[in-house]
């Protein structure tokens, strides 16, 4: 048949999955939300490092090397996304978890 129009329609490239971006709140560097921990102010105000991603509160991500938990945690970075203080014993337990799950990726 001359001039019949095509029925079926153009297929579309597949648009590439979001991938969600998260930055560390001590080095500042960007990357995917699996590259990073994130450490959540729970309503009751504890400060716990929640690698399910399932805990509400409010979060803060930090990269998985240690140097990154140290200055997050001394010079009051976290403190200041979390909205709140840190006692200095939570804050020395949060540094010996990131040591004990991520000390051996530097």
């Amino acid at each position: 048949m001359a001039g019949a129009v095509d029925s079926k329609p153009k297929r579309q490239a597949l648009r590439p999955k979001h991938v969600p971006l998260r930055t560390c709140v001590a080095c500042r560097t960007k990357g995917p939300k699996a590259d990073f921990a994130r450490v959540v102010r729970t309503p009751e105000g504890e400060v716990v490092v929640e690698p399910a991603r399932q805990v509400p509160g409010r979060g803060a991500y930090i990269c998985k090397r240690i140097a990154c938990w140290e200055t997050a945690i001394d010079k009051g970075r976290l403190v200041h996304t979390l909205k709140g203080p840190i006692p200095p014993a939570a804050g020395a337990a949060l540094l010996a978890e990131a040591r004990e799950r991520y000390g051996k990726q530097e």
